[in-house]
């Protein structure tokens, strides 16, 4: 009797390993062939006139806003997508539920799923009315936290992904090597190509790892230049041995790590394009032999937008389509006329200037990418899940946790922060370097909520753009012993500058030269200290986002400590990694 139960005890467990590994082997053989089965893909492809083909490689552009259909931007929209058929859109403004709702709307128009795209550097609010907002990429250098970087990408994804947007245009890999770059600054992780690249990596896996398809950008690299692409075309000034040093380590990095996109930048690269009016987004040279043969990248290749003057400004539109194309390009983003930009290229190909293999590459990749997206199998989203993604409690928290970590003490003479009771008055003087306010009332609230105990006299100034009342500011000054200066020197598009006006400047060199105790703290630009060496105190918060205010806020108060570290070099004395603790 124990022989025969022993011997169906052993038939039994050989039954069950049998049954285990035939369907396991059966779920590999399935997954395998999900990842491998390219019948969707030819299918589409070979399917396609060679119009509709090129088609596929024109991303336009929409605001997303919900949409009349009988509006003239509704039907523009319908337009490009029934009769000629482009492959995506980027999307720029409006609220989660207005975009989920017109990006359902478009794709059921659509015959091929369209590519849905934005421009999600530090969260859905850079574009979205109810997103998410973090810390600038320079804040999450200053906390030499990777792990926040691929979190961070992560909940991005999840946000962008819950819309119906497949590609974030981030991370920025540029090494902002140059202190007055206009355009990319606290873009950038860093100075330092390692610290970017590490970064860069990690937001790339917290994208894709979500089912977003990261872009690295700007390729070759942008932070060398002196000049906004979206004024004119910017030179990179920088031999071959440099860009493989410095700025293109992010990028090799970043391929080896499974990026899937790379956007090109509009800048003139003489030692490599010798025809300085071509930018790289239009160069052979930079695109195929540097990033395609050279880095061996093989996945989708974008330009950057093109209707910046950093390209029109020496090319019309139907050269900007051929030279793209005969550059390496995948994607053409917001050509100056879609259809005119079709034309031009159909023109090329049949004139043999073009050939169509070349076409079918690129479509290949729009399509292999949109079947890993899984928009073969479903194109749509589901719009009632939409508030418990946009902004989530778990998106605000790490948005804290990041500023909490990355305020940077740069410089702290007399130990004036934080604040030991009591200090009997202070003047604020709040600058803001555009022709608005940035978040400075924000700023004023969340101070003025924690002075009662210790500061027992309080006057503000808060100033924007030039200053008409100098003397004004500096009377007043004469009755305090503390000055505080926060500063919102921010990237602008089209302004060429992160710097301050000079009546700015002038103000506040005049108030150094009184030996008042002045704590600054830069809400953006790091550099500003360069110009400013004699002030007591000098804070890095390196953007103004609510966050970043609160962690400044509660920093100098005592009730949080300095963490971060210098992630770029500001000058010998205060150079990469300087951070005091406290």
């Amino acid at each position: 009797m124990r022989i025969k139960l022993f011997l169906l005890l052993i038939t039994l467990i050989a039954f069950l390993a049998y049954y285990s590994f035939n369907v396991e082997s059966k779920e590999i053989s399935r997954n395998e062939n999900n990842v491998n089965d390219n019948s969707w893909v030819e299918q589409k492809l070979s399917s396609m006139t060679l119009r509709e083909k090129i088609a596929q490689m024109i991303i336009s552009y929409s605001d997303g806003y919900t949409l009349s259909k009988d509006s003239k931007e509704y039907e523009r929209l319908s337009d490009l997508i029934r009769n000629l058929k482009i492959g995506g859109l980027i999307f720029f403004k409006g609220n989660s539920l207005q975009e989920a709702t017109l990006i359902n709307d478009l794709q059921s128009l659509s015959e091929t799923p369209l590519l849905i795209s934005a421009d999600f550097e530090r969260g859905t609010k850079m574009r979205l009315d109810d997103g998410s907002l973090f810390p600038s990429n320079m804040a999450l250098g200053a906390t030499r936290n990777t792990e926040f970087a691929y979190k961070m990408g992560n909940l991005i994804a999840g946000e962008c992904r819950a819309m119906g947007i497949h590609q974030n245009y981030s991370p920025v890999l540029d090494v902002n090597t140059n202190p007055k770059n206009p355009i990319v600054n606290v873009r950038s992780f860093g100075d330092d190509p390692n610290l970017v690249s590490e970064m860069g990596i990690m937001m790339i896996k917290g994208l894709q790892d979500g089912g977003v398809i990261a872009t690295g950008k700007h390729f070759p690299g942008h932070g060398g230049t002196d000049i906004d692409s979206h004024n004119d075309l910017p030179v990179l000034n920088t031999d071959i041995d440099n860009l493989n040093e410095v700025e293109l380590v992010p990028f090799k990095n970043a391929i080896s790590a499974g990026l899937k996109s790379v956007m090109i930048a509009h800048l003139s690269f003489p030692s490599i394009e010798k025809n300085t009016n071509v930018p790289a987004s239009l160069s052979g040279k930079i695109v195929q032999e540097i990033l395609i043969d050279q880095l061996g990248f093989d996945g989708l290749i974008i330009t950057d937008a093109l209707n910046m003057p950093g390209v029109t400004k020496h090319f019309n539109t139907q050269q900007v389509a051929v030279m793209s194309v005969l550059a390496g390009i995948d994607l053409i983003l917001m050509p100056q006329g879609e259809e005119l930009t079709i034309n031009s290229i159909e023109d090329a190909v049949k004139k043999g200037t073009i050939t169509e293999e070349m076409i079918n590459k690129s479509v290949k990749k729009i399509l292999e990418a949109k079947k890993w997206l899984g928009l073969n199998e479903n194109k749509f989203v589901k719009t009632d899940p939409l508030k418990k993604i946009i902004n989530s409690d778990d998106e605000k928290a790490l948005s804290q946790q990041i500023a909490d970590e990355s305020i940077t003490l740069v410089k702290n003479e007399q130990s004036l922060v934080p604040f030991k009771p009591v200090i009997r008055n202070m003047l604020i003087i709040s600058l803001n370097n555009g022709n608005d306010k940035a978040n400075s009332d924000y700023f004023l609230q969340e101070f003025k909520s924690k002075t009662d105990k210790i500061i027992t006299g309080l006057k503000i100034f808060d100033e924007v753009g030039e200053i008409d009342n100098i003397n004004e500011v500096l009377n007043s000054s004469n009755e305090f012993d503390y000055v505080l200066i926060p500063v919102y020197a921010k990237i602008k598009i089209k302004t060429g500058t992160v710097g301050l006006p000079q009546t700015q400047t002038d103000l506040i060199n005049k108030l150094i030269e009184t030996k008042k105790k002045i704590i600054m703290i830069s809400f953006g630009n790091p550099y500003l200290l360069q110009g400013f060496t004699g002030v007591n105190t000098y804070i890095c918060a390196y953007g103004d986002c609510e966050s970043s205010i609160n962690s400044a806020v509660n920093a100098i108060f005592g009730e949080i400590r300095f963490k971060g570290r210098l992630p770029v070099s500001i000058n010998d004395t205060y150079k990469f990694g300087t951070g005091i603790s406290n």
